[in-house]
């Protein structure tokens, strides 16, 4: 084959490439919006997500978003409801304490894979919201186990916790000085663990008590 086949290949290679990326673009802008939202706790429960508005808030066609709505409805962030649309799924008690489990495991986990050291800090401002500030210390942690698929799994268990984790704080007290403490921290690996332990406890026991919050929400019923 001669050198200018083989330039012409490249640049075709080249050219499809970028093309892939710039169609890819809007959905990973979608995706992560709707990713935002989620753990934030700003998508109404059993309201319908609407593509098209979706689509029009974030200056996006519908295909891209129709599909970051699938994608989360496959990581069960989302439920699709077959001719209704997709809708944020509802969490039972059962589910919030599994979920708040399934990320301790994750965290432990990834405290195992540092060693002796200390994990991972994020920058992270200490007057801060505690919720948002203890999800990206966590999600720090997670980071550093080194581990993609860990850190992606840590992530989508936050997503389905986010509307859980937004109304902690109107059953427990100190959450700011909890997430200080978190912040600190220990160097020692067991005394770190110990206190994620018991961040995680705390919200367990309450764990029947939110989801009866997230009913009234669902309800209408003012909180």
């Amino acid at each position: 084959m001669s050198n200018a086949s083989i330039r012409k290949g490249v640049r075709i290679v080249v050219v499809e490439a970028g093309m892939r990326e710039k169609r890819s673009e809007p959905f990973v802008l979608a995706l992560g919006e709707l990713r935002t939202r989620l753990r934030r706790g700003d998508v109404p429960l059993d309201r319908r997500l609407a593509a098209s508005e979706i689509a029009s808030e974030l200056g996006l066609s519908a295909t891209p978003v129709r599909e970051a709505l699938s994608r989360l409805a496959g990581e069960g962030l989302l439920e699709d409801r077959r001719g209704e649309g997709f809708f944020v799924r509802r969490l039972s008690r059962a589910d919030i304490v599994a979920l708040y489990r399934l990320s301790l495991a994750h965290l432990a986990l990834a405290l195992e894979a540092q060693d002796a050291e200390a994990p991972a800090e994020a920058d992270l401002d200490p007057e801060a919201d505690p919720v948002e500030l203890t999800e990206r210390l966590f999600a720090a942690w997670a980071a550093g186990s080194g581990s993609r698929a860990l850190s992606l799994s840590y992530a989508r268990l936050q997503g389905q916790l986010g509307a859980a984790r937004r109304l902690e704080g109107r059953l427990l007290e100190d959450l700011r000085e909890e997430a200080a403490g978190l912040r600190a921290g220990e160097a020692d690996r067991s005394r770190r663990l110990a206190r994620v332990r018991a961040f995680y406890a705390r919200r367990v026991r309450v764990a029947g008590r939110l989801a009866d919050l997230l009913d009234q929400a669902a309800a209408g019923h003012p909180l």
